[in-house]
């Protein structure tokens, strides 16, 4: 006896899919899904289920047995007459969705996305009992009211088991997946106690079923399936308590006997079968199963006389079929009694009676055990192995809302809001338009004819089209007269994604095909994408197009960025990765202020590419900003002059309502550097971010930033870090300052060390300029570093010689002679070395300033014959050489010497 599939049924869109049998008969099968329809089916057979529809999404139900309980976007819990389906009342708020609900006892319990659990007792709304605990949004729940217990697993990655009485929590466990979302959730834990007594509570765990004694709520066993390779995403006990059933994330079911403890065979799932999101038994026959998978699909397993599956458990149940162990025992009982009568006969007799039995029973068993092993050995067919790949994410309007909404964003960002409104019954439906500044263009009001589900807006156009359709309509704001055009695309050519920027329209098709247009309708340029379109941005002459490189794996996608640069009739086409965690999808796509391209994910990270380094940065992670890991940021804008981000809270969600209009939130940029909760990191997330965007004064910050970071490393006495910085950093300015700040603080030998990377730092900052000059044709600058005397390395003859010693009290008359001022009279006699070309000041030439400010101009260059401080033969040389920068070392005190 196994367990038999039926064919899958479509239900539902994608997404999670919940399911139920009507109590006590079991006459409908009810599931719900997020296209906001309750369909009520009479079997798995049923061509024409009734529908009917709720609200934008139905997140769970629950029956009564006279009324069902619907949780829907209004972030209620409401109730309906059954079968019917009137309106019967609200019996719980919440302040997001409810995602879970279950009806037992007389009583109701409701777990939401804000993370809170209700409890009511009764049909009636009012005096619910609120359990706060969680930290992520509640995922499953269950209860067993004879003894007020509720089990409850939540996106904190914890179970926690309450007494729902007392409000009291009796137990936390933790170790299960973490989640901030239920929309991306696909391990649900889902507990549930044993419906007769309730002294067992089962969960699910990777690839195993957890049980718990309930009494003392220690684990009793764990439940494991070997045909099973995905891991458990939920469970659900039979109404008499006997099995148990739980479905997999790649669409496998195992049912346990519970006596047992064993798996029992069971039909493989179906090749268009997907993740499991829900399983309900039929209330009144115990061979019955229902399961919905994540695509929306229904489908049920039944009971059959067929002996199937590969399992062990089929293999024992074959065999205590084939030999009834009550007939081996009553056989064995009368041969036992037969043989001592024949015994009796006498000892010399010989009984025939007795040989005819043995020789007959011997042969019974011969042929008995020969059958059983041919089940036994009977090879079972192989399981066909599927590889689950990671779902490959469909094209997107950035700072849109997901199609399918009667009312949508189809663009928010620092421009205005284009919002589309649909009525369902009539399919008619409009587009409002608004501009956060007036003086751009007034406010439009269009009537959606053409089903317009794709938008873009900028300073110069509004664009509008269809997935569904070839048209393209642009309104240019800018335009005097006629400001509309439109055109279709060829060959049935659908629209995949459009943007439109202040001098540029483009548009991605489904041939793979990148049309560019000026903002009145000239075509400029159409390009070849090298694969399936996922979304697409744009800044003034720049556009960015993410599509997919390849196939995804099993733990991630793999994207790539087509950066397009045009400058009149030329085109430049750079092709770059974007960078994903495994696990996470693209959420928004588009550029800073100053044209930087920028992109962020399904986990709240935000990336900026910098094109002189050619990488991503993480630049902030927006959920270490949130207060609850169920919230989430929709991204708006990013602005690097200001070092803000521009986003929407969306609580318990992921997108943000049309109605009530949320308020924009302004985020602070923060680098997800270590242990950022101390100063120094603090700091170092400063000079990063100065150093890394555009920012409004960053040459001032940079090395306000740096000498704090000096200064706190001086005052941690790690002086090897702070001269470690200095050096790093490169830069001659900032040396100069933490001379001055090292001498200040008494840190003599710290300054003597700095005064050593003088010739260094002008070398890599000489290389740094000539490294600009040269940028433009491709030739990279060589940086030369002066060489330091060194016996023991030099085999030709030496043309200065060796440093002198010197005891105290020659350095105290060196050091009168530096202070004295006829040194500067005589330092400004002589030749200097000419000024470099000046260069244009860049975002990657941090640190770089004109040697003009240090050094005059107007000298001619030495010969090269001329003595230098490495040659000359005056050990005091270098000591003058130092002078003619403006720098005099001393050991107490440094001066500035201006010319």
């Amino acid at each position: 006896m196994s367990f038999a599939s039926s064919c899958l049924r479509y239900a539902h869109t994608d997404g999670y899919t919940g399911l139920l049998y009507t109590p006590k008969d079991g006459e409908f099968i009810i599931t719900c899904g997020t296209d906001g329809d309750i369909r009520h089916w009479t079997c798995i057979s049923d061509d024409d289920p009734r529908s009917t529809c709720l609200g934008e999404f139905v997140m769970c139900i629950a029956h009564t047995g006279t009324r069902l309980l619907a949780s829907t976007d209004r972030n209620t819990v409401h109730a309906y007459t059954f079968p019917a389906m009137d309106s019967d009342g609200i019996l719980m708020r919440f302040t997001a969705p409810a995602t879970c609900l279950k009806f037992n006892g007389g009583y109701t319990a409701a777990g939401s996305e804000d993370t809170n659990i209700k409890v009511l007792r009764g049909e009636s709304a009012g005096n619910e009992i609120t359990l706060e605990g969680h930290k992520g949004p509640v995922l499953a729940l269950d209860l067993f009211p004879e003894r007020k217990l509720l089990a409850s697993v939540a996106g904190d990655g914890l179970l926690k088991v309450w007494n729902f009485d007392t409000a009291k929590e009796l137990k936390s466990i933790e170790g299960l997946p973490r989640i901030n979302s239920f929309e991306s959730a696909s391990l649900f834990g889902t507990p549930c106690f044993e419906p007769q007594r309730g002294g067992e509570l089962a969960y699910a765990l990777d690839k195993q079923i957890v049980v718990l004694n309930t009494s003392n709520w220690e684990e009793a066993y764990r439940l494991i399936d070997d045909q099973v390779s995905s891991n458990y995403s939920c469970c659900a006990f039979s109404p008499n308590g006997e099995r148990l059933a739980a479905g997999t994330t790649g669409g496998e079911i195992s049912i346990f006997d519970m006596k047992k403890r064993k798996a029992l065979a069971v039909e493989g799932p179906p090749s268009d079968c997907n993740a499991i999101t829900n399983l309900a038994w039929h209330t009144a026959n115990e061979n019955e199963l229902g399961f919905c998978d994540a695509t929306g699909q229904l489908g049920t397993m039944v009971l059959s006389d067929e002996v199937g599956g590969s399992g062990e458990g089929a293999i024992e149940e074959a065999q205590d079929e084939l030999l009834d162990g009550d007939d081996y025992i009553y056989e064995a009982e009368e041969a036992t009694a037969g043989d001592a009568d024949a015994n009796g006969e006498g000892d010399d007799g010989v009984s025939l009676e007795k040989l005819k039995r043995q020789v007959l029973n011997l042969d019974e068993e011969n042929s008995r055990q020969s059958l059983a092993s041919s089940v036994t050995s009977a090879p079972a067919a192989p399981a066909a192995v599927q590889l689950k790949l990671f779902k490959q994410q469909a094209a997107f309007q950035p700072s849109a809302t997901p199609m399918g909404l009667e009312h949508r964003y189809l663009v928010w960002n620092d421009v205005g809001i284009v919002i589309s409104h649909e009525d369902p019954t009539s399919g008619d439906g409009s587009i409002d338009v608004e501009f956060h500044d007036a003086s751009i263009h007034h406010a439009l009001h269009i009537s959606n004819y053409n089903q317009h589900n794709l938008g873009s807006l900028s300073r110069s156009a509004l664009v509008l089209a269809s997935t569904e359709t070839t048209k393209l309509v642009v309104i240019a704001l800018a335009a005097a007269g006629n400001k509309e055009w439109s055109l279709n695309l060829p060959d049935c050519e659908c629209v995949e994604a459009v943007v439109a920027t202040s001098r540029l329209i483009a548009v991605a098709t489904s041939s793979y095909f990148l049309r560019i247009f000026s903002v009145l309708g000239t075509q400029r340029e159409i390009l070849t994408i090298p694969g399936p379109v996922v979304s697409l941005s744009g800044h003034e002459n720049s556009l960015m197009l993410v599509y997919h490189s390849s196939s995804p794996s099993q733990t991630q996608q793999y994207l790539s960025a087509m950066l397009v640069n045009i400058n009149g009739l030329s085109l430049r086409v750079e092709h770059l990765p974007v960078p994903l965690t495994p696990g996470r999808q693209l959420s928004w796509l588009g550029y800073s202020d100053v044209g930087s391209p920028a992109l962020a994910d399904n986990m709240g990270i935000i990336q900026l590419y910098r094109k002189s380094s050619n990488a991503w940065f993480p630049i902030c992670d927006t959920m270490k900003q949130s207060s609850s890991v169920s919230n989430n940021y929709f991204v708006v804008a990013l602005s690097e002059h200001r070092q803000i981000i521009q986003a929407v809270l969306c609580r318990g969600s992921s997108y943000p309502m049309t109605n009530p209009r949320p308020m924009l939130q302004e985020l602070y940029m923060q680098m997800p550097l270590c242990n950022f909760e101390m100063e120094k990191s603090e700091l170092e997330d400063s000079l990063l971010r100065s150093s890394l965007m555009q920012v409004e004064g960053g040459e001032k910050k940079q090395k306000e930033t740096a000498i704090s970071l000096f200064a706190l490393a001086c005052s941690s006495e790690v002086e090897p870090r702070a001269r470690e910085l200095i050096e790093s950093i490169g830069c001659p300015d900032l040396l100069q300052l933490a001379v001055k700040y090292a001498t200040k603080r008494g840190r003599i030998h710290l300054s003597d060390r700095l005064c050593e990377l003088l010739p260094q730092l002008e070398a890599f900052q000489e290389a740094r300029k000539q490294q600009n000059l040269l940028g433009a044709s491709g030739i990279s600058a060589t940086i030369v570093l002066p060489m330091t005397p060194n016996s023991g390395s030099q085999n030709g003859p030496k043309l200065a010689p060796k440093a002198m010693e010197l005891n105290s009290a020659k350095r105290g008359s060196l050091k009168r002679f530096s202070n004295s001022p006829n040194l500067f009279k005589s330092a400004a006699t002589r030749p200097l070395t000419p000024e470099p070309a000046a260069v244009v000041d860049t975002q990657e030439n941090i640190f770089g300033e004109s040697e003009a400010e240090l050094m005059p101009s107007g000298k001619c260059m030495e010969s090269s014959e001329q003595r230098t401080p490495l040659n000359s033969v005056n050990p005091f040389a270098m000591k003058r050489k130092l002078v003619d920068t403006g720098v005099i070392f001393g050991s107490e005190k440094l001066k500035l010497a201006k010319k």
